[in-house]
């Protein structure tokens, strides 16, 4: 249902994303300049009072702006589980989200609700490779840096990682993603590391033929 609602009942809400200062301010111009073109999709939560449930940069944008209404979609009832995916939906759209945002998420889905990574992926009308190259890029920036993983590369996406990692350490995204990489087969564990030309193919294939 479609209202103009008054910013003062709107409330934030959770957001997946880190949202940066400059981003909202880019758009909070945009908006100043063009006006918003989509709604934010907001719930009630009662005492004529409203939670963002998507576009949360464009809510900030408007609030930026000063402006004493926002156009909203209203969803009367909606789930956590379905909360979340909405919001990941909508930036796989725009390719707002970096690698390592995508991976909390999608750990999140997993642990809380069960969703297996293949359902991630129909989800949001990707491939499981595309799921897949999220977790790598995390799993590059980790072997890169450890836990001190400087911030501007916590904002790049799986493409942008995997390109720097090559070009800064002369290796393959594969590899280093490969290394260190604990897997389990026929009862025993094993941790291999990538030394050679491995592609992350036939690692899988490793894999699944000790599969237990």
């Amino acid at each position: 249902m479609f209202k103009i609602i008054e910013m003062a009942k709107i409330k934030s809400g959770k957001n997946i994303r880190n949202e940066r200062d400059t981003d909202i301010q880019e758009l909070a111009d945009s908006i100043e300049a063009n006006g918003l073109i989509n709604p934010i999709m907001v719930k009630a939560i009662g005492g004529g009072l409203y939670e963002v449930v998507a576009g949360h940069r464009r809510y900030e944008a408007v609030k930026r702006l000063g402006l004493p209404h926002i156009e909203c979609n209203v969803t009367l009832e909606i789930n956590e589980r379905d909360l979340l995916i909405m919001q990941i939906a909508e930036n796989v759209q725009r390719k707002e989200m970096s690698a390592l945002e995508y991976v909390e998420v999608f750990d999140e889905l997993k642990e809380r609700y069960g969703v297996k990574q293949n359902q991630i992926a129909r989800y949001f009308n990707k491939s499981d490779v595309w799921v897949t190259n999220q977790y790598q890029a995390a799993r590059v920036l980790e072997n890169l840096y450890g836990k001190d993983i400087p911030e501007e590369m916590k904002k790049k996406g799986a493409g942008q990682i995997k390109a720097i990692a090559k070009k800064t350490m002369g290796v393959d995204a594969e590899r280093l993603y490969c290394k260190g990489m604990s897997v389990k087969v026929k009862g025993h564990t094993y941790t291999i590391t990538c030394v050679d030309n491995s592609t992350e193919n036939a690692l899988r294939k490793f894999i699944d033929a000790r599969k237990i």
